[in-house]
């Protein structure tokens, strides 16, 4: 009987076939990661979620709190290495513009002796609040986060309307022109 002899692919071609899906897939889906963070959501403008979420003393605080402020609420994390490196930047925008009406308010997705320990090692100067991972998530998702990822940063007018949103660390660059923009007039 012959020889049965199957068909054999090129070791280039199929090497390089494999290739070329990766990379294709790897584009698009890196596309949409670096396309998405920095574009503001086109739901802009609708009214910020409530939320209630206690300090690392367990002092309550709310959004409500700080109706005619315009808030950064920044969520972030103690193990987040993006987070880390946004929040000095965050506390010299607080002492900057607080009299102003600026205020940030820090919901970290972590445990509570983590978020005071390091609030207090960074002379963290606005609410350290925290939220459990699975609650924090709910939180961003109402804030309209597409990636989940951290941190994530909501920028809330003093009416209360989203007014910017950003996934990934934001720049001192990026932020501050939006604080200028829509600070309440203080008269």
């Amino acid at each position: 009987h012959p020889a049965l002899s199957t068909p054999r692919l090129p070791p280039g071609w199929l090497r390089g076939g494999v290739l070329a899906v990766l990379a294709l897939a790897g584009g698009v889906l890196a596309g949409q990661h670096w396309a998405q963070p920095n574009a503001a959501r086109p739901d802009t403008g609708t009214h910020a979620p409530g939320f209630s979420l206690p300090d690392t003393q367990a002092a309550f605080h709310s959004l409500a709190d700080h109706a005619g402020d315009l808030v950064l609420v920044n969520f972030w994390a103690t193990w987040c290495p993006p987070c880390r490196k946004e929040i000095p930047m965050l506390i010299a925008l607080q002492t900057a513009y607080a009299e102003r009406g600026f205020q940030v308010l820090g919901i970290a997705l972590d445990e509570a002796a983590a978020v005071q320990a390091y609030a207090e090692r960074v002379g963290m100067n606005y609410p350290a609040l925290f939220t459990g991972p699975a609650e924090g998530f709910d939180l961003m998702d109402a804030y309209g986060a597409q990636l989940g990822g951290l941190p994530f940063n909501v920028l809330v007018n003093p009416q209360g309307q989203i007014v910017y949103r950003h996934e990934g660390a934001l720049t001192r660059d990026m932020l501050e022109p939006l604080l200028l923009e829509h600070l309440p007039a203080k008269g």
